[in-house]
């Protein structure tokens, strides 16, 4: 997975490349209940590179306690990234550079009838709560990544930043009413929402270093995000309106790219547990969950060094059927 170092930091702009450890590592609270969760109809997508560094990575799909792992993606070249759940959990979205080029694409949530959806480049896709629509970055017409909104066929492409700053990884608010993203606009790069239509920008964080990638949670109540405010990135929880912000993992490496869990009761996240020398992250990572309050935090892959586990989504029904 020598690759996907550049394709996540071109995916994502704002990723921290160094870390600077100041934690000890935090272990997961013994008793955990998590071993529930694969029976309450849940499911993992994410990214993998199970076939090799040297090889494409490609889309997986498990149970939420990492069982029943199936590959979804089989491309030749090109790697597969950021895949998102449909809200229905009928269909993923993700990117890709299989043409050459990333690319938003959709296919059904078991791999079949994958289609096209922008054709002047785009990453890091988010579905809208009807799913009718996708949020998505890609460069604006000075160069920079704005954040943009297209039906799911295609048609009807609205550019909603249009700034100079740099912006992206877009959340829906369950509601529909509101899409909440980083951007770098007042020269750091803080965590924002706007209107759906991209009016009225507010800021929610003021921190001196990266806050980055939000994901609402199902009631609309909370935003997690990542920080590397406390000397490395970390795991943080707050209002919807940025008050209350919490820090949930404590560890030395890095922990990136939270997502909730459909019924709100845990973050699923990646952490890079081992270093690979001469490899950044998410080589070297595994997929972890935590409670909303910062316990029971729970490892859910187990495939390092051999192979990484990141960029994760986390849907409803089973991956397979007993």
């Amino acid at each position: 997975m020598n690759k996907t170092t550049g394709l996540a930091v071109a995916a994502a702009s704002f990723l921290m490349a160094c870390e600077h450890p100041t934690q000890p590592r935090r272990l997961p609270a013994p008793g955990s209940s998590f071993d529930l969760a694969s029976g309450l109809g849940s499911k993992l997508v994410f990214t993998a590179d199970r076939l090799g560094r040297d090889l494409p990575d490609q889309l997986y799909v498990s149970n939420a306690d990492g069982t029943n792992e199936q590959q979804l993606t089989f491309t030749e070249t090109g790697a597969n990234l950021f895949p998102e759940w449909s809200p229905n959990g009928t269909q993923i979205a993700f990117m890709s550079d299989r043409s050459g080029v990333y690319q938003v694409y959709v296919m059904n949530a078991d791999g079949t009838e994958i289609q096209q959806v922008t054709t002047d480049g785009g990453s890091r896709p988010y579905w809208s709560p009807d799913g009718h629509q996708i949020a998505f970055t890609a460069p604006g017409v000075g160069g920079a990544d704005d954040l943009f909104v297209i039906n799911v066929d295609g048609t009807g492409l609205v550019n909603l930043t249009n700034t100079a700053a740099s912006e992206g990884n877009a959340a829906w608010s369950p509601d529909g009413r509101r899409i909440a993203f980083n951007s770098n606009r007042d020269g750091n790069a803080e965590i924002y929402v706007v209107n759906a239509d991209g009016s009225d920008p507010v800021r929610l964080t003021v921190a001196p270093a990266a806050d980055l990638a939000p994901d609402w949670s199902p009631d609309g109540r909370k935003i997690t995000f990542e920080s590397s405010r406390d000397g490395n990135r970390e795991i943080y929880v707050m209002n919807a309106d940025g008050t209350d912000q919490v820090r949930l993992t404590f560890d030395a490496r890095i922990d990136a790219f939270p997502s909730w869990s459909r019924d709100g009761k845990w973050i699923a996240f990646h952490r890079q547990v081992v270093t690979i020398p001469g490899l950044a992250a998410p080589n070297g990572s595994e997929l972890f969950a935590i409670r909303p309050d910062g316990t029971e935090l729970t490892q859910l892959t187990h495939a390092t060094p051999a192979s990484f586990s990141a960029f994760v989504s986390w849907g409803q029904g089973h991956a397979s059927q007993p």
